[in-house]
């Protein structure tokens, strides 16, 4: 089975609510238990719209990172990241 990845792309607009949101989807994410594989660290912007924050998460399955996407905890974390950043969330199938 392949694996899946959540590629994201944030930009922050209000740090103490977005610290709120962090709190809230780190919650959300510990029953899925992806591996990081990539979380903000050097980058360069080539194309397209620059963010601040650069996360890759590694999956056990595209299924299994569609079901944490989708699931009620991180919505409800995600309610909070609306209110505190812009960015963009992919879902990619991996290759393995």
């Amino acid at each position: 089975m392949s694996k899946g990845y959540l590629i994201v792309h944030l930009t922050v607009t209000d740090a103490d609510l977005y610290a709120e949101y962090g709190k809230a989807a780190e919650e959300a994410v510990k029953a899925f238990s992806p591996k990081i594989v990539a979380w903000s660290g050097q980058y360069e912007n080539l194309e397209g719209e620059a963010h601040q924050e650069h996360m890759i998460f590694e999956f056990s399955s595209f299924a299994e990172a569609k079901r944490f996407y989708h699931s009620d905890s991180y919505q409800s974390a995600k309610k909070l990241r609306e209110k505190a950043a812009t960015g963009t969330f992919v879902l990619v199938e991996g290759n393995d």
